[in-house]
């Protein structure tokens, strides 16, 4: 299709010679917004590039179509009239009107009867002389066929019927001449003569035809419209171009939206001779030109200056005033232009413009509903995009429209195109580095116009593959930054077609804010609270060498020092974690006017680390503790003595059944997982709130199938998840203490009851100084009797007609906290040692009497031995019994340990009353929390690379029955190889 047949009118801009004087190129126009207008007065027209209302010239006004201005009425001719409001009116002699090409006058004389198909008005004659105004016509004529010479200043018409004036397809770089000569047939290009341009450039051009697919081709479309572009839109940019009245000729719009268009579909290839490289020679940057504050009128802006990115990061940003709320939507307007220049309107991006998945109002509504991160994704077949009538090929530029001191405002959004290559094959916009991009205007959703080669075939067609707008809001939420609009294109080749080849499209929108203030807040936080940490690890690690007995500071002292350390920062990073996800959860929900959004994936990158990092730590923290509670020095201590001189007739099931029990509660728990995980999920998953988590401000837990569903975000997954198990656990907890503690049981007082009525106390040494005593001896002395000796003990014990169970006379304190002095450890380990190797023997030889005799008396030995202890027979293992201390409950360690003259500096055993059960510490119980941040991060760390609450319920489950397991079968193996009870008693 021609130049002439596309595009009846030459688009002309005219603006006041001001605008063209010699300025400086650096074009800053694009910063300043301008007016939304639909609609211009009579005496303005509608500039299809600057999408703002301009003035027309003298005599002339806006017409029908308001993107041109037309004379005032007919009795005015057309001196030049080059589209838009370049044209020049003059007024025709009295009694004269204008003729109907619009270049001369007629006079107004002749009355032809127009429902007759056998006459036809004419006002030239075929050789296109005028009539005289003196010749009447005699109809019907006769005439033959005959080759008829066009006069001067006419040429065939496109139809060849006739010989119509040149002028109107014959543009000028000024005000024509007297008499114009029309072009030859060689001299024609897109249906226009360029003789009278042919000198503005300053020499002739080479365009190169070459399309942008991985096989390049000479484009049709190309070779039919870039070169007549140039020129189209070049001429008339000279400050010297001034008419009669004081107005300036401009380029002619439609070449330049043509210029525009190509320039685009060669995605900007800035090589010379390509589109773009044309347009910024000779259109955009000749410096005699241009004012560089202003609009530059009928000239599409294709691309920003390379310092766009630091003047919307810059402190002093102000073009878009931030004043959303959470149902706003985001008005992005798209200028619409046909591959020929036409001007097709001011579009919605919702209404499916953006979007080759569809959806149209549907899903396009809550794309642009501001806050609310939108992203759908779709798979089409090849052939359908490749001849689809859907979306034909047309060009957009994007305007944001926004409110501004109460009138509607708009201003341009820049593009960034994903293929863009420099001259030297850099690929800048390919990677995330938005201050490398190259931010241009213009965008397609669909080429299937530079892919038709020159035999008119199609060969290939660029589709856009992924869209994706970036809103940002500056970092104090004043302003909005021009929405960025991220393209990647993809490629159809003719190859593709009739093989069901599927492609794949996706759209997204996300809002973001520089959030450096906010990681920097988190970080800081987490180093100051990491150097808390550090203090308390080395505390609690002077507290264990103190109890450890240490004497020097060895490998094992610094490996202690990092295992406490590794159980502070990871409780530091998961208290930071859930702190965080919980701010981000309340604060972007419950925002009206919006001034938080969600973090983007590199923001997200301090959260990730913080997750990683407290369930890698929590985890080997909880291994350090089940090492620890598995390896303790335990011992029964069999109160009970022989009825006869048999030193074997005391029964063992006493101990055994005090064994299993103690087994049993090692890995007791006041918060049930089981029943945490479930009703947990009752509530993710059942009531739903799980929707929570969704990008956009606000809830909606139960949407309807119409509603669009956005994405989950990790964090507000985890503040959700994280507030849920939190409240589930306390709930848990509270129940327990407050009432199954009280009104059902408590597995701690049972065990201990149990202790006291088998006549078995408990010996433990978590480490070398330092352990638990639970007293259990019987105040009957006795208590391997029959059931009716049993139940009158108890009777009496009950109507406290014996001593009370406690260690100290009129005492129910049978818990306590021990520090032994080195003396005693001493003489503890040798017997433990001789106890030990006995049973190291007898699994070396098995079956022999001689050597379970023994070991029974190594047994009988450590019993003996810490019976006199207990019962304070020995004056060299003396020790004192106390309360605690106020400071000694808050940091955890023993103070005022008495130091005995005679024994060289040893410290005297002490027995602290442990009225807070410190005791649990041996089992699961003690470290309730410990336990709860683990799984509660072992859950959140699964979610959050997975997005799926059953499963991190799933592996929770697992990795705490795998801890479970792994706590009893040392536990046991522990027991049994400490206390002589086989294994397989322990059930």
């Amino acid at each position: 299709m021609t130049m002439l047949k596309s595009i009846p009118y030459l688009f002309l801009l005219i603006l006041p010679s001001k605008i063209i004087f010699s300025q400086s190129n650096s074009y800053t126009a694009y910063q300043v917004s301008f007016p939304y207008v639909t609609t211009c007065p009579s005496n303005q027209y509608y500039d299809i590039a600057l999408l703002q209302c301009s003035s027309c010239p003298t005599n002339v006004r806006k017409s029908t179509d308001q993107t041109q201005c037309d004379c005032i009425d007919n009795t005015y001719y057309y001196v030049i009239n080059q589209g838009g409001g370049s044209l020049i009116c003059a007024s025709c002699a009295s009694g004269f009107t204008r003729s109907t090409d619009g270049f001369g006058c007629t006079l107004n004389s002749l009355t032809c009867d127009t429902t007759l198909t056998t006459q036809v008005p004419t006002e030239l004659n075929l050789d296109g002389s005028v009539y005289p105004s003196n010749v009447s016509l005699i109809q019907p004529r006769t005439s033959q066929e005959t080759c008829q010479s066009c006069t001067a200043g006419t040429w065939s018409d496109p139809d060849n019927q006739r010989c119509t004036p040149c002028a109107k397809v014959t543009p000028h770089a000024n005000v024509p001449p007297g008499t114009i000569s029309c072009c030859n047939t060689t001299s024609i290009k897109d249906g226009m003569c360029l003789t009278y341009l042919s000198n503005i450039l300053g020499g002739s051009i080479s365009p190169t035809l070459t399309n942008r697919f991985n096989s390049p081709s000479s484009s049709l479309f190309f070779q039919q419209h870039l070169e007549t572009a140039v020129y189209l839109c070049r001429m008339n940019l000279n400050s010297t171009s001034l008419d009669a009245n004081n107005r300036t000729l401009l380029s002619n719009g439609t070449a330049c939206q043509v210029l525009a268009n190509i320039a685009a579909m060669q995605f900007y290839y800035p090589v010379t001779n390509y589109a773009y490289d044309l347009y910024q020679r000779y259109i955009w940057t000749p410096t005699s030109v241009w004012n560089a504050s202003l609009p530059r009128p009928s000239i599409p802006f294709l691309q920003y200056p390379p310092t766009y990115y630091q003047e919307v990061n810059s402190v002093s940003y102000n073009w878009i005033p931030t004043s959303f709320t959470q149902n706003d939507i985001l008005k992005i307007k798209l200028a619409k232009y046909s591959p020929t220049g036409k001007y097709l309107g001011l579009f919605d991006a919702f209404d499916a413009y953006l979007n080759l998945c569809g959806g149209s109002y549907t899903d396009g509504k809550p794309s642009f509903t501001f806050g609310t991160h939108f992203k759908k994704t779709c798979t089409i077949r090849a052939d359908a995009l490749w001849s689809s009538t859907l979306y034909d090929t047309a060009f957009f530029d994007p305007y944001i429209i926004f409110t501004q001191s109460g009138s509607s405002q708009m201003l341009p959004t820049p593009v960034v195109i994903r293929n863009y290559e420099t001259d030297s094959g850099a690929t800048l916009n390919s990677d995330d580095d938005e201050s490398r991009w190259v931010y241009h205007r213009r965008f397609f959703l669909i080429d299937r116009v530079s892919g038709v080669v020159l035999n008119n075939e199609l060969r290939n067609i660029h589709y856009a593959k992924s869209i994706k707008i970036l809103n940002t809001l500056t970092s104090d939420t004043a302003y909005i930054q021009p929405p960025v609009i991220v393209i990647e294109y993809g490629e159809i080749s003719i190859s593709d077609i009739g093989k069901n080849t599927l492609v794949e499209v996706a759209f997204e929108t996300q809002y973001r804010m520089n959030l450096d203030t906010h990681i920097r807040g988190i970080w800081i936080a987490i180093g100051v609270l990491c150097a808390l940490g550090l203090i308390l690890a080395l505390f609690e690690t002077i507290v264990w060498y103190s109890r450890a007995g240490k004497h020097i500071i060895d490998l094992g002292t610094i490996g202690k020092f990092f295992l406490y350390l590794i159980n502070v920062i990871g409780t530091i990073f998961f208290i930071v974690m859930a702190g965080v996800s919980l701010w981000w959860l309340i604060f972007y929900k419950r925002q009206d006017a919006l001034y938080l959004v969600i973090p983007t994936t590199i923001q997200q990158a301090s959260f990730t680390v913080l997750v990683v990092v407290a369930f890698i730590l929590k985890t080997l923290d909880i291994l350090h503790l089940i090492i620890r509670q598995s390896n303790i020095d335990i011992f029964f201590i069999d109160w009970e003595k022989p009825r006869t001189e048999n030193l074997n007739s005391v029964s063992v099931w006493r101990s055994y059944f005090v064994a299993n029990e103690y087994s049993e509660i090692q890995t007791f728990r006041r918060i049930n997982v089981t029943f945490q995980i479930i009703f947990v999920l009752l509530l993710l998953k059942v009531i739903n709130l799980e929707n929570v988590a969704t990008i956009q401000p606000g809830v909606s837990l139960f949407p309807s199938a119409a509603d669009y569903k956005p994405d989950y975000n990790g964090i507000l997954r985890v503040g959700i998840a994280f507030s849920m198990w939190l409240a589930v656990a306390l709930i848990q907890y509270l129940v327990y203490i407050l009432f199954y503690q009280r009104f059902v049981e408590d597995k701690i007082i049972n065990f201990i009851d149990l202790c006291s009525v088998s006549n078995i106390s408990i010996f433990i040494l978590m480490e070398n100084l330092y352990g638990y005593y639970i007293h259990g001896r019987s105040p009957h002395g006795i208590t391997d009797v029959n059931m009716k000796d049993m139940m009158m003990h108890l009777e009496r014990e009950s109507n406290q007609m014996i001593g009370k169970r406690g260690l100290q006379p009129n005492s129910d304190d049978q818990i306590f906290i021990i520090r032994v002095d080195r003396a005693f450890r001493s003489q503890y380990e040798l017997l433990l040692l001789n106890y030990q190797n006995r049973i190291l023997t007898r699994l070396t030889k098995k079956g022999e009497e001689h050597e379970s005799e023994i070991l029974l008396a190594s047994y009988r030995n450590l019993n003996e031995f810490l019976c006199a202890f207990i019962n304070q027979s020995l004056p060299i293992y003396n020790y004192s019994v106390r309360q605690r201390l106020f400071f000694e409950k808050i940091l955890n360690l023993e103070l005022g340990l008495r130091t005995t003259l005679n024994t060289n500096e040893q410290t005297e055993s002490t027995f602290l009353i442990d009225a807070d059960r410190n005791f649990s510490k041996t089992i699961f119980a003690g470290y309730e929390n410990s336990f709860f941040i683990w799984n509660t991060a072992t859950f959140l760390f699964i979610d959050y690379f997975a997005s799926n609450y059953v499963l991190a319920a799933i592996v929770t489950y697992l990795l705490n029955l795998i801890a479970v397991k792994i706590r009893i079968s040392l536990g046991q193996r522990n027991l049994s190889k400490k206390t002589l009870i086989p294994k397989n008693f322990l059930i």
